[in-house]
């Protein structure tokens, strides 16, 4: 009897776990995103107001960034310095490749920075400025979106973690 109920408390509490490892991943998208906002805002300042040339705000604006977000930004600059030939079209695409797998975010949001990246240098100042504030309509409607299945999908998987473990529990039982 003792075993039973160590047993089912163990099922319980590791299917608990696993709802909200899912709904983690939701919680860091949101904080992914934000963190990108703010990243792209450091580069705005870098490119359009400091006047550095785009790799070294690259790597700078990497310094500064959250340390998964940073990644792209160094890995850009790594990549433009290697001389290899990339543009920084596809340095700023290669870079995103690289980084996806370790990021928590989706494919409407891996389309969105790439499509930043296709202005990205090409421009005068003016144009870039436009495709800064594009980006950040952009990613705004992505947080926003992101918020809302946080709320609605966080709170399924946790509440369906403990729900399958004590339907686990009561099938053995």
């Amino acid at each position: 009897m003792f075993a039973k109920i160590i047993f089912s408390n163990l099922i319980i509490i590791c299917t608990a776990t696993i709802g909200y490892i899912f709904s983690y991943q939701y919680t860091q998208r949101l904080y992914q995103l934000k963190n990108l906002y703010l990243s792209f805002q450091l580069l705005e300042t870098e490119i359009l107001y400091a006047s550095n040339a785009l790799p070294i705000a690259m790597k700078r604006v990497g310094k500064k960034s959250s340390k998964k977000i940073s990644t792209i930004f160094t890995d850009t600059y790594k990549i433009l310095y290697s001389k290899m030939g990339y543009s920084i079209e596809e340095a700023w695409s290669k870079a995103i490749d690289q980084n996806i797998k370790n990021l928590s975010l989706n494919k409407e949001d891996q389309e969105i920075l790439i499509d930043f990246g296709k202005n990205l240098g090409f421009t005068d100042k003016e144009n870039q400025l436009k495709n800064f504030q594009l980006i950040y309509l952009r990613l705004k409607k992505q947080q926003e979106h992101a918020e809302q299945l946080k709320i609605k999908n966080g709170k399924l998987c946790k509440s369906l973690g403990i729900l399958i473990g004590l339907a686990i529990v009561i099938v053995f039982i």
